[in-house]
C-alpha cells in the first residue's frame, strides 16, 4: 500500500512538481481538472437515469480514476492506491458542485412515471391554456386530499441533561380513517376545508373544530368517494369559485382547476357543470402528483409536520380522548399550512404556469428507468382537459356503454342462475297422505288436512301392513289404536 507524505509542505511541493494545485490547507488536490470532470460526469449520468452513487460506489469510482492515471503514466512500480472511507465526504465538501443528501424513497409506480417523457405533455397543456386565456393567479385552483393518520415514525429533537438518556416518546395509536380536503388558489387564497370522518353521527369533540374555514362530514368510509366528491363539488367548490369571482369582480374571466385522477373524479356530468361555468379542469398524470401538484409540494408537508409535532398522545387508549387530542391540534396545523406564503411557495415549486417547469423537468431522468404495463381499464382521462366539449361527449358515451354492458352481464348472470336452479333436483317434502288412497268421502276431504285425520290414516295404514305380515294379532289391534290416540 502506498504511503503518502505526512508533511503538508512536502505534499504541497510534490503537487506543484506534478502540475497540480495545492488545497486550501496546503494539501495537494488528489484529482486534476480532467479527473474531476470525469467524476462529475459519471454522477450526472447516474442522476439523469434516476439513480445515485452511495459512499462505497463513490470510493470505488475515485480509486478507479486514480489507478487509471497511474497506468497511463506507466508508474507500475507503486502499489494501487486505496483512498479512505471518509475521503468522498471530504471531497464533496471542497466541491460546491456536489452535494450529499438522503435518497428519495419512491414506489415503483412513481419511479416509472417520474421522467421528462411522461411529464412534458402535461406541463405544456396548462401552459398552452394559460397563454390562450391568461388566467389570473386568484382563479387558478388546486384541490387535493390528505390522510389524517398520524405517523408513528415521526420524532422531533428533544432536550435533556447530558448525563441522562432522552425520555420515551409515546407512539400515537391508530385513528379511524379520516381525510382532509383542501382547495387553494395560486395567490394564497383558500376555500373552506372539509374533514371526512368515519362516523354516522358527528362526535361532540369534533364539533369544536367547526368554523367558517373548516367543516367535518360524517361518512361510513372516511375517504373520498364519488358521492362525497359530488357533494363537495356542488356545495363547496363551485359556490366557492363563483363567490371568488364576484368578490374580485372577475365574473367574465375563465378559471383553471388542477386535480388528480382519482376514481372519484370519473363523473362527466359533473364536469359539464364546470365547463358551463367557464372553468377549465386539467387532471394530473397518475403517480406524478408528488412532482406536479402544488398542494403536495408544500402545503400538506407543512400540515403533516405540524400536526405530528404538536399532537400529544393521551395516556389512555380512549377513542374520545384521542379525538380530543386531534381536535386540539387540527385547527392550528391547518392554519399554519394554509398561510398565503406557503401556498404561493407550493405553486412555485410545482412549476405550473410560471415557466419554472423547465427547471422541474431538468431534475428528472429523460426516460422511464422502469417500464410498467398499463393495467387500468378505465377511460383515459389522465393528464387531460376534461372539460373539453368533445372529450365530455366521448367520455359520457363510454360510461353509458360500460354501464349498459354491466347491466347485460348482470342480467345474464341472473338468467344462468335461474336456469341452474331449474336443472337442480328439487327436494320434495314427505306428505303422508300421498301413500293413501285418494278416494275420500266428502266428510274426509273436509278434515284431510287436520293432524288427527293424518294420525288416524297413518295408524290404519300401519295396521294394514301389520295384518299383511301377521305381526299383530286381531285381539291387540284395538288396544294399540286406542293408546296411540
Amino acid at each position: 500500500m502506498k504511503e503518502f507524505t505526512r508533511s503538508a509542505i512536502d505534499r504541497a511541493v510534490a503537487a506543484v512538481e506534478k502540475g497540480r494545485k495545492a488545497g486550501q490547507n496546503g494539501r495537494p488536490e488528489l484529482f486534476n481538472k480532467e479527473e474531476k470532470e470525469t467524476i462529475f460526469g459519471v454522477l450526472k449520468i447516474e442522476c439523469e437515469s434516476g439513480t445515485s452513487y452511495n459512499a462505497a460506489q463513490m470510493r470505488k469510482l475515485m480509486n478507479t480514476v486514480i489507478n487509471d492515471r497511474k497506468k497511463d503514466d506507466f508508474d507500475e512500480e507503486d502499489e494501487e492506491v486505496n483512498i479512505s472511507k471518509a475521503y468522498p465526504y471530504q471531497y464533496t465538501k471542497r466541491n460546491p458542485d456536489l452535494k450529499v443528501s438522503h435518497p428519495r424513497n419512491v414506489d415503483i409506480q412513481r419511479l416509472s412515471a417520474s421522467n421528462q417523457q411522461t411529464l412534458l405533455p402535461f406541463f405544456t397543456l396548462p401552459q398552452n391554456l394559460h397563454d390562450q386565456h391568461h388566467y389570473s393567479n386568484s382563479l387558478i385552483f388546486n384541490i387535493d386530499e390528505s390522510s389524517l393518520r398520524l405517523s408513528d415514525s415521526f420524532s422531533s429533537l428533544v432536550f435533556h441533561p447530558s448525563d441522562m438518556p432522552a425520555g420515551f416518546s409515546k407512539t400515537p395509536m391508530n385513528m379511524p380513517n379520516a381525510t382532509l380536503v383542501v382547495a387553494s388558489a395560486a395567490d394564497g387564497y383558500s376555500l373552506k376545508s372539509v374533514v371526512l370522518w368515519t362516523c354516522h353521527k358527528l362526535p361532540d369533540e369534533l364539533r369544536l373544530v367547526l368554523s367558517s374555514q373548516l367543516d367535518v362530514w360524517g361518512d361510513n368510509e372516511g375517504w373520498m368517494t364519488e358521492t362525497l366528491f359530488l357533494k363537495y363539488a356542488e356545495e363547496v367548490l363551485l359556490p366557492g369559485i363563483t363567490q371568488r369571482r364576484e368578490t374580485l369582480k372577475k365574473s367574465d374571466e375563465r378559471c383553471l382547476l388542477l386535480l388528480d385522477s382519482h376514481s372519484s373524479r370519473a363523473q362527466p356530468d359533473l364536469w359539464k357543470k364546470f365547463a358551463d361555468s367557464s372553468t377549465d379542469v386539467v387532471t394530473f398524470v397518475p403517480h406524478t402528483t408528488h412532482i406536479a401538484q402544488p398542494l403536495d409540494r408544500g402545503v400538506f408537508a407543512v400540515f403533516k409536520k405540524t400536526i405530528n409535532a404538536n399532537y400529544e398522545a393521551p395516556s389512555s387508549s380512549s377513542v374520545v380522548l384521542r379525538r380530543e387530542a386531534l381536535a386540539d391540534v387540527l385547527p392550528q396545523a391547518l392554519q399554519t399550512s394554509l398561510l398565503p406564503s406557503t401556498i404561493k411557495s407550493s405553486f412555485a415549486k410545482s412549476g405550473e404556469l410560471s415557466h419554472q417547469w423547465h427547471e422541474v423537468l431538468a431534475k428528472l431522468p429523460k426516460e422511464p428507468s422502469v417500464t410498467l404495463k398499463k393495467r387500468t381499464k378505465r377511460f383515459d382521462y389522465f393528464g387531460k382537459l376534461i372539460t373539453d366539449e368533445e372529450f365530455l361527449i366521448e367520455w359520457k358515451k363510454e360510461k353509458d356503454e360500460r354501464k349498459e354492458s354491466k347491466n347485460e352481464e348482470k342480467d345474464n348472470e341472473e338468467i344462468e342462475k335461474a336456469l341452474f336452479e331449474d336443472e337442480k333436483p328439487k327436494k320434495r317434502k314427505f306428505n303422508p297422505l300421498k301413500i293413501f288412497n285418494d278416494d275420500f268421502s266428502d266428510d274426509e276431504k273436509k278434515e284431510r288436512n287436520t293432524r288427527k285425520f293424518v294420525k288416524r290414516k297413518l295408524v290404519d295404514y300401519i295396521l294394514d301392513l301389520c295384518d299383511k305380515w301377521q305381526i299383530l294379532s286381531s285381539s291387540d289391534t284395538g288396544d294399540r289404536q286406542k293408546n296411540f290416540f
